[in-house]
């Protein structure tokens, strides 16, 4: 009977046993798969919100029954890894732990529900657009990766608007060019380089694609800027729909009637040859090429039978066709057969373009599309290219856009100056400078006392677009310190504050201002309003002949008065035959009559004029033959040449003083009145100093009078002499070059027909104690080294103002001692070759000694 208990327990035991070794064998999962299926996929290669990323997860037994351990609140979860493999979202920590027991029966399927991925991170943001790793996570430890492109909602800051254009070869001819551009119509600057990643998404006839970036990548808009962010070719008639993530631009166009066309096993391509410098400057030259490529599987023949195997035409980014190959071209008949293997490509040649009109312009400085074409294989695609020039183009018509100013002092001390743009007809003025304004102070003489430039690095090179006269483009604030450095920019007195646009075509405004802010107010106030207070004056008018054109005079007592203009008689004129009596009132000087001491008037009235008698002149005429008459007439006659000649006299002095094309003439007259009284003859010495001229003009092209008189060691007589012997002999020649004369030897290269930039000018020679010299040292310095320092780096080791700084870096530019580079987003000077060789050759420069 007790052996009977024991065998029950044997069996029991062995049962356990067995049921352990199938426990052993169900926790083997190396039999289960966890399969994971993207259901709804979406037309484009990409995912939003509207179209999401939907997982349908599955776990498969293909072997024995299995028992797995799972959490039953979170089955599964989702992370995501950016490009680069960081861990962006972490599913995980949403998901309490909890444990439960999933049995898989052997051959046995489990569908779980599908799950979309929200592209959000973990605080509810939306993830930025791009490409990322997807990663399903089974409780039970399995794991599935996914890569996908998303695209998530991007909104513009409030203001800014898309706009879509589009242009075609001519009216009728060409594929289509559709190109995007983004506005700032505010009047305030827009960063938008907070905003999270944005490309455009496109479609071609239902041929999806992603393009550039929402924003081309800048980091801010100025108030009124436009620039271009997308283009891109599309066959006539072909759908076409373009829009952002989040729909700000949402644009579309229906298809025309008409099947698309089938894919091509071919592709093209522009090469640019020049890549290391994607900017194009004045003198460049645009080489391209295009390249066709065979991507199919197979060798292909391309059969040409026209000699316009590629086309280019060009497009500005305000959508005009500014270069087209097929403008004055001939296409004839060939045939000609080119054999591409499957994989390769073989490069057709492009004509250069040197950034031309074709009509003898230089374009203006923005962004190019070159569209290039293959016609008969009905193929195009475009790239762009930058263009930028600092220089005016003349071809741009100046009345394009309009300054307005206004002035109020913020304190004693410190100028405000309110600016503003205003256009007509949805007008673009484009920035040519870094800088986008000058300043200058003149004086009553229209003479510059101090100019600089302001509001530098914030519109070079921009864009802006001048929508309607009543809404102009408002400005920052222009601030003027006019106590620097201790002292006052400007003497006291009254000036013309000029303002001046550095756009394309430049414009500019003035306003009268007075420093100090109260000068004058102790004076008594004048209605400035009131008309100036006429007055008569008599006389007849003799007209001088100067360097800058006619000064007409009229002598009356001991007075003389300079002409300025006779604006309201447009049929008058002044006549040197007729004596008259005037209306006038003080005027402006006029620039034909220099910086004279005596008054200047305008003409308002004419109440008398008279021939003057021809008695009078018949007296004058006959002084040789003594008579009564003209005896008792004498003194008079004498008396008013005196007057004449003495008022004439003075004039000149104080006009000829300053001013080379006045002063040239008077002496000129002074020799010729001297050789009234007795002619000398021709000298060997004469013949010698003329020959010293010529020489010192052949090496120094474009010396002026006062510079050839000190250099050469003549009088102002000789100097003047001489060269009138001279010039009668057309050996040398003049140019009037503001208030001085430049002489120039008469050569085949150098003649009145030579253009002013092709005329030489003589080396400036600075004093290296001045600023210009400390500037060209501080150059030379630094390039020695390999570095280039900007206006602001300038100014502050110099210590000094960057007004200043900038006037006489502009004046060392003119004389082509100074060029100006674009390194980087900031403009930066170096020395020219020549100023490097006066440099090396000058020995009051001692570069040691620089502090």
């Amino acid at each position: 009977m007790g052996e009977k208990p024991t065998g029950r327990f044997v069996v029991l035991a062995g049962l356990l046993l067995a049921s352990l070794f199938v426990g052993m064998a169900s926790a083997d999962q190396d039999d289960v798969t966890f399969l994971v299926e993207v259901q709804d996929v979406p037309n484009q290669p990409w995912f939003t919100p509207e179209d999401p990323l939907v997982l349908a997860p599955s776990l498969v037994n293909n072997g024995p029954e299995v028992s797995l351990l799972v959490n039953p609140t979170c089955p599964y979860v989702i992370n995501a890894y950016n490009a680069t493999g960081v861990l962006l979202v972490d599913g995980t920590d949403a998901c309490p732990e909890r444990e439960q027991g999933l049995d898989l029966f052997a051959g046995e399927r489990i569908d779980f529900e599908p799950v979309a991925w929200s592209m959000k991170d973990n605080d509810g943001n939306w993830l930025e657009g791009g490409v990322y790793t997807v990663e399903l996570v089974h409780s039970a430890g399995f794991t599935h990766q996914t890569t996908v492109q998303i695209q998530t909602p991007v909104f513009l800051p409030d203001g800014l608007t898309y706009s879509v254009e589009k242009t075609q070869r001519t009216a009728s001819t060409g594929p289509h060019l559709y190109m995007v551009n983004l506005h700032n119509p505010t009047a305030q600057s827009v960063d938008i380089s907070v905003l999270p990643s944005c490309t455009m998404e496109i479609v071609i006839d239902a041929e999806h694609r992603l393009g550039s970036s929402c924003t081309s990548d800048v980091n801010s808009l100025m108030p009124g800027e436009v620039i271009l962010v997308e283009q891109f070719t599309a066959n006539v008639g072909a759908a076409v729909s373009i829009a952002t993530p989040g729909k700000t631009l949402d644009y579309s166009n229906q298809a025309e009637t008409g099947a698309p066309p089938s894919p091509s096993s071919f592709d093209i391509a522009i090469d640019v040859n020049r890549r290391d410098q994607p900017t194009y400057g004045p003198g460049d030259v645009l080489s391209s090429q295009l390249l066709l490529s065979n991507v199919g599987d197979a060798p292909s023949v391309v059969e040409f039978t026209s000699s316009c195997k590629a086309e280019m035409w060009i497009v500005d980014d305000l959508g005009r066709v500014v270069y087209d190959t097929r403008q004055g071209k001939e296409c004839t008949e060939i045939d000609l057969e080119v054999s591409i293997q499957d994989g390769e490509s073989t490069s057709l040649s492009l004509p250069q373009w040197g950034f031309d009109d074709g009509a003898g312009c230089a374009v203006e400085s923005g962004v190019f599309t070159l569209v290039a074409e293959v016609p008969e294989l009905g193929l195009a695609t475009s790239r762009v290219v930058e263009y930028h020039s600092s220089e005016v183009n003349p071809c741009v018509l100046s009345e394009s856009a309009t300054v307005a100013a206004s002035l109020t002092w913020q304190d004693d001390q410190t100028l405000l100056i309110d600016t503003s743009i205003t256009g007509v007809n949805n007008q673009h003025v484009r920035m040519a400078q870094s800088c986008t304004f000058e300043i200058e102070f003149l004086d009553d003489s229209g003479q510059v006392v101090h100019g600089f430039q302001t509001l530098c690095d914030a519109y070079d090179g921009r864009k802006v677009l001048l929508t309607e006269e009543s809404s102009p483009l408002q400005m920052s604030d222009l601030e003027i310190d006019m106590i620097q450095n201790g002292e006052a920019l400007l003497p006291e007195g009254y000036y013309t504050l000029k303002i001046t646009l550095l756009s394309s075509s430049t414009t500019s405004t003035s306003l009268p201002v007075a420093w100090p802010a109260n000068h004058g107010e102790e004076e008594p106030i004048v209605n400035e309003e009131a008309a100036p207070e006429p007055y008569e004056i008599i006389g007849t008018w003799v007209a001088l002949q100067t360097g800058q054109g006619t000064c007409h005079v009229l002598n009356m007592d001991d007075t003389s008065y300079l002409l300025s203009n006779a604006r309201t008689l447009p049929t008058w004129a002044p006549n040197s035959e007729v004596q008259g009596l005037y209306v006038v009132v003080d005027a402006a000087r006029s620039p034909a009559c220099g910086d004279g001491a005596s008054p200047s008037v305008e003409v308002v009235e004419v109440r008398m004029e008279q021939p003057l008698e021809a008695e009078a002149e018949v007296v004058l005429a006959a002084v040789p033959e003594p008579s009564e008459s003209a005896s008792e007439q004498s003194p008079v006659v004498v008396t008013a040449t005196v007057i004449i000649t003495a008022s004439l006299f003075s004039l000149f002095v104080v006009a000829a003083a300053t001013n080379e094309g006045l002063r040239l003439p008077a002496t000129a007259a002074g020799l010729w009145l001297f050789g009234l009284i007795g002619k000398t003859h021709e000298t060997t010495d004469g013949r010698y100093q003329r020959g010293r001229l010529m020489g010192y003009l052949t090496a120094n092209p474009g010396c002026h009078f006062r510079a050839l008189m000190n250099a050469l060691d003549m009088s102002n007589g000789q100097i003047t002499h001489h060269l009138r012997v001279l010039e009668g002999e057309e050996h040398v020649w003049r140019k009037s070059d503001g208030r001085l004369v430049r002489f120039y030897p008469l050569t085949n290269q150098l003649n009145p027909s030579t253009r002013d930039e092709d005329l030489p000018i003589p080396p400036l020679s600075p004093d290296p104690n001045s600023l210009q010299g400390k500037i060209l040292n501080l150059l030379d310095q630094d390039g020695g080294m390999g570095e280039f320092p900007t206006q602001a780096e300038l100014a502050k080791r110099l210590e000094k103002s960057q007004q200043l700084i900038s006037h006489h870096l502009r004046t060392l530019q003119k004389y082509g001692l100074v060029e100006r580079r674009k390194m980087g987003v900031k403009n930066r000077y170096k020395l020219t070759r020549e100023a490097v060789f006066l440099l090396e050759t000058s020995t009051d420069f001692a570069k040691n000694d620089f502090v």
